[in-house]
């Protein structure tokens, strides 16, 4: 499943807080590791007056970058991990995106946040792009620590998976039963039902209403009945399942519910705009990713 697993690192001991999870996934699925950097010269290479300082920026950053892919790489084959370095001339997003269509890479593995480094370019917003233009799979991790330079080592022992009652939503279920073999974790699969509903009458005037409490207790069966169908067929394939109907937003309570759930991992579709309530994946997978400390699998849905 995760055969080649591209890392973008900008230099900064934040943007390394993904390592961790990597190892974790490359001795389970016996992944080619790719440590990449993208170096850009902050200057106008087609301007007749700035490209000679362009070439010269371009010439000293190349090295320093190699040389820093070769020391985090020798450390990750140290512990017996196949590891390649890949260095570009380029913008972050689009080498990154590039490289990863012309290497058909499985998983694009990355920390959300990391403004120092050789070229300063921030993973922040490198992951923005990522998780609205990519096609690849992506997994996110914002650290806890945000000025550690030090990893510890990754612990996993569950999948969470958010479902919406929608088919684009159930596409992150393969990954998560992959996952679930292959690291012993079990699946944790959880909906949540709004308990508000927005009418609006006008476009300036939209009016919250809440949800009745029988219409609730009849989602909430529905969705247990669900739920049930989906965790029976996954222990028929010899996973240990659990599900959970939640109430609430669905961004907060999917990240409420992974930060009580210890060394857990979050596996969602990035759309998914059909279901119960018909929340929209693709902006709740990007609330989950900035506010929970726990890594996020993040699969692309599929068009219909």
């Amino acid at each position: 499943m995760f055969e080649k697993i591209l890392v973008p690192l900008d230099g900064s001991p934040l943007a390394q807080g993904i390592l961790p999870y990597v190892m974790l996934l490359a001795r389970g699925f016996r992944s080619r590791v790719i440590l990449f950097h993208a170096a850009e010269a902050l200057l106008d290479q087609e301007s007749p007056e700035q490209k000679p300082y362009a070439d010269e920026t371009m010439e000293r950053i190349h090295p320093l970058a190699e040389n820093y892919l070769e020391g985090v790489a020798a450390e990750l084959r140290r512990e017996g991990l196949d590891v390649d370095t890949q260095v570009v001339e380029g913008k972050a997003t689009q080498e990154v995106m590039r490289f990863a269509e012309q290497e058909n890479v499985d998983l694009i593995a990355m920390s959300t946040h990391g403004r120092s480094g050789l070229t300063r370019w921030v993973v922040g917003s490198v992951v923005d792009r990522l998780l609205r233009a990519s096609h690849r799979p992506l997994l996110l991790v914002r650290p806890r620590d945000e000025t550690a330079g030090g990893q510890a080592a990754a612990r996993l022992s569950k999948i969470v998976v958010p479902l919406d009652g929608s088919r684009p939503a159930e596409w992150a279920l393969p990954f998560a039963e992959e996952l679930g073999k292959v690291l012993n974790l079990e699946v944790a699969l959880i909906q949540v039902i709004g308990v508000e509903t927005t009418v609006q009458f006008s476009p300036m005037a939209p009016v919250i209403w809440a949800v009745p409490a029988d219409l609730l207790q009849k989602l909430d069966v529905v969705a247990s009945g669900y739920l049930a169908g989906l965790g029976k067929e996954l222990e028929r394939k010899g996973l240990s399942v659990q599900w959970e109907i939640l109430r609430g937003p669905p961004a907060p309570r999917i990240v409420e519910f992974a930060r009580h759930t210890p060394d857990c991992l979050v596996a969602m579709t990035s759309h998914g705009r059909s279901g119960f309530r018909r929340w929209i994946l693709g902006s709740v997978a990007d609330e989950v990713v900035r506010h929970t400390g726990e890594p996020v699998l993040i699969i692309r849905s599929r068009p219909s």
